[in-house]
């Protein structure tokens, strides 16, 4: 149905090898129209052991140093407490995300740690019909049912744009995720918040939107330096390292001095942050943190135990560097 091999939709099941994003759509909407089960294929490893005790991790993408530490964090525990982990990579899009779900609670893992778009209807109902025990991470859970861990992006993206505003900073712009109510919204709210607090106006031409990598990054700060006109931001605060990283490939590309001429301000504390020069400022965390939290917190749903506090903060604190000033 999907048109590809045996071995194609294994490994797309397995995640053992690298497919395209085309591929990897195909195979996932063939498994949601036929109600695939891991084990159905020859050499199919996706089906726990008869004995095995079994996580299932869904995730957006797994293509930055965050996302490592989180999963480092995930498997350590899981490991300790006899757990094996699978993972899906649903390319951030829902209707991914449902089939995992489905896939699963298919195959019959114990739990689910998902990190994705906020909880729909549609999400709930199939973590119920399976009686999935679910830790949401990144997002604050919408029910009672299903704690969540993460860090306090608004008041994290206040703090770090307070920061720019008392060094001086009066043109202050954003380069923010495309989602609207989730991390990248909830990160955008603290921006406004600090601007308000402080007096001052959002300038609709120093807001810009971007993707998660680099090259996204790159091309949101063309826009915005292009929208601005006359009044370009002299600091810019961003929803990921990843995004600063390439505003700041932008800017030093074209001739302006980071952080003399417009300063950049990143968020996710990455492994990354500490090598590009100059180096970058940005909201730090654990991500292992969270991964081991995450997952003690889904072995206690397992074995029936409250989980307290319901929505966990994990820390974070400002890392000042050369890029803001």
């Amino acid at each position: 149905m999907a048109g590809v091999s045996i071995s194609t939709v294994s490994r797309v099941v397995n995640n053992s090898k690298p497919v395209n994003d085309d591929v990897r759509r195909r195979v996932m909407e063939a498994i949601r129209a036929t109600n695939y089960r891991a084990g159905m294929l020859p050499g199919d490893s996706a089906g726990p052991r008869a004995d095995a005790l079994l996580i299932g991790v869904i995730l957006p993408h797994n293509t930055n140093t965050v996302l490592d530490d989180f999963n480092t964090g995930i498997t350590n525990v899981a490991d300790l407490y006899g757990y094996d982990v699978t993972v899906g990579l649903t390319d951030a899009t829902v209707e991914n995300e449902l089939g995992y779900l489905r896939l699963f609670g298919g195959i019959g893992v114990q739990g689910i740690i998902f990190v994705g778009s906020p909880l729909e209807q549609r999400h709930l109902e199939i973590i119920r019909e399976h009686k999935l025990p679910c830790v949401v991470v990144g997002e604050v859970s919408p029910v009672t049912f299903i704690p969540s861990v993460h860090i306090d992006n608004v008041t994290a993206s206040f703090e770090a744009v307070t920061y720019l505003i008392q060094q001086g900073h009066q043109r202050i712009g954003i380069i923010r995720g495309e989602d609207e109510g989730a991390v990248g919204g909830q990160r955008y709210e603290g921006y406004a918040r600090a601007l308000a607090a402080a007096g001052m106006e959002i300038n609709k031409h120093w807001v810009t939107t971007s993707g998660m990598s680099v090259e996204d990054g790159t091309e949101a700060m063309a826009r915005l330096i292009a929208g601005s006109g006359e009044q370009q931001p002299t600091a810019v605060f961003c929803s990921t390292d990843w995004m600063a990283i390439g505003a700041m490939n932008y800017l030093l590309d074209h001739g302006y001095k980071v952080p003399d001429d417009v300063a950049v301000f990143g968020f996710d504390g990455s492994f990354m942050s500490g090598v590009v020069r100059p180096q970058l400022s940005t909201v730090s965390y654990s991500a292992t943190e969270i991964g081991m939290t995450a997952v003690r917190n889904l072995i206690k749903l397992i074995k029936g135990e409250a989980v307290t506090p319901h929505h966990t903060n994990v820390p974070h604190h400002l890392t000042i560097r050369g890029s803001t000033r």
